[in-house]
């Protein structure tokens, strides 16, 4: 077998072409917010037109939808919107707009072919010459028809938000409505537009079979009217939405998906408190879960009609011009899609002419209003290119202790989340300090992106990107906010990294050993008189005893013993000490023998520093913390954050009782020690752990007589003062130590907990 030989040229070209073959990578569609070659109609901003059109109202949408309709079988979508004016020559700041979007499946019997170019070409020209005619001759002359592209993508900033829908119960047909006064979307744009709100209404019209089916939504968009999580699903049911347009349209049969009645699968508790803070219950009943459903397929299916009240899953497909709807809701009666006969259209949309003398959009903190180019086709002139501005660019510069980018652009986008939902906060300037990467002032103390009330005039918000694998940094950034008496948000990229931290702030220690509980690690020891603390072994750990001693154990001896509060530097420890000379590295062992390793790498093979043990101010931060954490959403701009809720196994427990039980269980395990002392009150340790369930579950909480009795084998005595003393029992580590080697935290603080 003959063998071929490569000159090097060929070689050469051959290793090139290899290394300079790009990489395969197929990202996201991101299109499916712009509607390309949109109709646009923007009533005159003159003045003399403007007294004139004032709260003008009409059938011209739906007498065009009609003609569309009957023109083209194709579905048309109708966005209503307040669209800024930038002209400084009148004294208008918006104006209300109506965008007509078609979607073409068939032009006069034939179907559009992508791949045959000049057949779509001219089909496409063909619908949009047909679309612009009959719409402009729906309307009054002195309004503004053109053609252009319109972009959604400024309102998806901030993430998604609540989003009301028009629903029809029990069936999909809307049908006999009769002769009803159809004002609904008249008195719709009347509230939006009275209380300057930002918004966006969506109607979509599908043709089929001599019948229209129906899609329409309205998302206010201003920080007013978002609704998140448990919290914020009891606050819809119990007090209703303002901007519920459903309650409208009841002479017609029809409601929203804020009416749902959910009631009837949850038990849903709201009340405001006297100090301005709320309390909430949301749980599931059981007694509707059908026969031959598990527990946790009865749970997902609540869970979904959950969603659809709340409205987020609609935002999204508001954005991408989408129908759908979820079964969950069709399961249980409910059609957010539904049919109509085509005479009845004229009751979903309404033209409405209303002039701003305040941009609406100034009260939407981060979302802007959807941005509208004109463009020149054919005959089609521009009428309104105004040339709107774009969004400042944030200038922030740069800062030494601000960690990596992705570190940085996780805190940027919380920021921008936070700030559409109505809450002040702000990157805060770092100058090597220990401060937080970001404060939020509350409204008086209540957190819109939470929706609840906190005890923090200010509140620390602190990303933790990479954080999770290092649980002494969550504890600093924890304890620097406990020191400062202010709540602290940890917002992390996902909800596993949510999983990890909540487990690093549940229990402030690693883990329980014969020692006492073994701390979480930080930066090495700092030098003591030039020398190095380092060990050889590893199974050298840092414990923190009952009585509030620590301790460092190497191979299960205690060579170092001080009170937790002490300075290391000034402590006599009892381990290997080494120091650098000449570029050699002379260690002493703790057999007082001596070795010289001739580089860094040599001696680092063999020794690593002793690290700082990190001593928690208290047995659990869960009380002082909120955790959120990234969905994972369509694009950097519209990411959403969600408050993570923790499901222990004490808390899934079949009934209350038991539920109390495992949960003495819980804190006899994992936050008292058996010892000869007994320092602890039953009245003390149960208010402590009340922070603890009342973080994890909204359930009835256990009273102090009933905590006790749920503490297994632990006796109790009375005391002098009439109160019950655990028997030999005591926290697994005092409460309120302050390490003078905790960054953030002044050693001479009283942290009385």
């Amino acid at each position: 077998m003959s063998q071929q030989t490569l000159s090097t040229g060929t070689v050469e070209q051959l290793f090139n072409r290899h290394e300079t073959r790009p990489e395969l990578w197929i990202g996201e569609l991101q299109s499916g917010r712009v509607r390309q070659n949109t109709v646009h109609v923007t009533p005159p901003v003159d003045p003399e037109y403007r007294d004139k059109l004032v709260h003008e109202t009409g059938d011209e949408i739906a007498e065009a939808i009609t003609e569309l309709i009957e023109k083209i079988d194709a579905p048309i979508e109708v966005l209503t919107y307040p669209r800024p004016v930038s002209r400084t020559d009148v004294d208008t700041a918006a104006v209300l707009c109506h965008a007509f979007h078609i979607s073409p499946h068939f032009v006069d019997g034939r179907a559009i072919q992508a791949d045959i170019t000049d057949f779509n070409e001219r089909v496409l020209q063909n619908v949009l010459d047909v679309a612009h005619e009959k719409i402009a001759d729906s309307f009054p002359d002195v309004y503004n028809v053109e053609v252009g592209d319109l972009d959604l993508d400024p309102i998806a900033t901030g993430g998604p938000t609540a989003t009301c829908r028009l629903v029809n119960e029990d069936a999909e047909e809307l049908a006999g409505v009769g002769k009803v006064n159809a004002e609904m979307m008249e008195q719709t744009y009347d509230a939006l537009t009275h209380a300057r709100e930002p918004f966006v209404h969506q109607l979509i019209a599908e043709p089929d079979d001599g019948k229209n089916y129906i899609t329409s939504r309205l998302a206010a968009l201003s920080s007013d009217h978002t609704y998140q999580g448990d919290r914020g699903l009891a606050r819809l049911v119990k007090e209703g939405a303002s901007e519920d347009f459903g309650r409208l349209f009841k002479s017609i049969g029809l409601t929203s998906n804020y009416n749902i009645d959910i009631e009837d699968y949850l038990h849903i508790k709201y009340d405001q408190q006297v100090n301005g803070q709320t309390a909430h219950t949301v749980t599931i009943r059981d007694a509707m879960r059908k026969r031959y459903d598990t527990k946790f397929q009865h749970r997902r299916k609540i869970e979904k009609l959950k969603e659809v009240v709340l409205g987020h899953p609609d935002f999204r497909r508001l954005l991408n011009g989408s129908t759908g709807w979820k079964q969950a809701a069709e399961d249980h009666g409910y059609y957010g899609r539904f049919w109509i006969p085509p005479a009845a259209i004229s009751y979903f949309t309404k033209r409405y002419a209303h002039y701003y003398d305040i941009d609406p959009w100034t009260y939407s903190p981060v979302r802007e209003a959807p941005e509208f180019t004109p463009r020149s086709v054919r005959d089609i002139d521009i009428q309104t290119d105004w040339e709107t501005p774009g969004p400042t660019v944030d200038a922030e510069q740069r800062h030494q202790t601000d960690g990596t980018d992705a570190h940085l652009k996780l805190g940027d986008r919380f920021i921008t989340f936070a700030r559409a939902r109505g809450d002040e906060i702000s990157r805060v300037e770092q100058d090597g300090d220990s401060l937080p990467d970001q404060e939020l002032t509350p409204d008086e103390g209540y957190i819109n992106t939470l929706e609840k009330q906190v005890d923090s005039d200010v509140v620390n918000v602190e990303p933790e990107y990479k954080n999770e694998s290092k649980p002494a940094n969550i504890l600093t950034n924890v304890e620097r906010a406990i020191a400062a008496d202010r709540h602290v948000v940890l917002v992390c990229k996902s909800e596993s990294a949510a999983d990890r931290v909540y487990d690093i702030v549940y229990a402030t220690y690693n883990e329980q050993t014969e020692h006492g509980v073994q701390t979480y690690q930080g930066g090495a020891l700092p030098e003591i008189d030039g020398q190095m603390l380092v060990t050889a072994e590893s199974e050298s750990t840092w414990c923190l005893t009952p009585d509030g001693m620590l301790v460092y154990v190497i191979d299960g001896e205690i060579v170092t013993r001080c009170p937790a509060d002490a300075d290391l530097t000034e402590v006599d420890h009892g381990c290997a000490t080494a120091q650098k000379e000449d570029g050699k590295y002379i260690v002493t062992t703790r057999d007082g023998e001596t070795l010289t390793y001739e580089s860094r790498t040599a001696f680092k093979r063999e020794w690593s520093r002793v690290t700082t043990p990190h001593v928690p101010i208290d047995i659990s931060y869960l009380q002082y913390v909120t955790i959120m954490y990234e969905t994972g959403a369509e694009s950097e701009d519209s990411d959403d954050f969600v408050e993570y809720n923790a499901t222990p196994e004490w808390e899934r427990a079949g009934g209350k009782m038991d539920r109390y039980k495992e949960f003495g269980s819980e804190v006899k395990d994992t936050f008292l020690t058996e010892t000869p002392d007994t320092e602890l009150t039953t009245d003390k340790c149960h208010s402590t752990m009340m922070g603890v369930y009342q973080w994890c579950t909204s359930k009835d909480a256990p009273d102090t007589a009933r905590f006790g009795g749920g503490l297994p084998d632990i006796d109790r005595d009375d005391t002098s003062g009439g109160k019950k003393m655990l028997v030999g029992y005591k926290w697994v580590f005092p409460r309120g130590l302050v390490s003078p080697h905790l960054a953030g935290v002044d050693a001479d603080a009283d942290l009385s907990l």
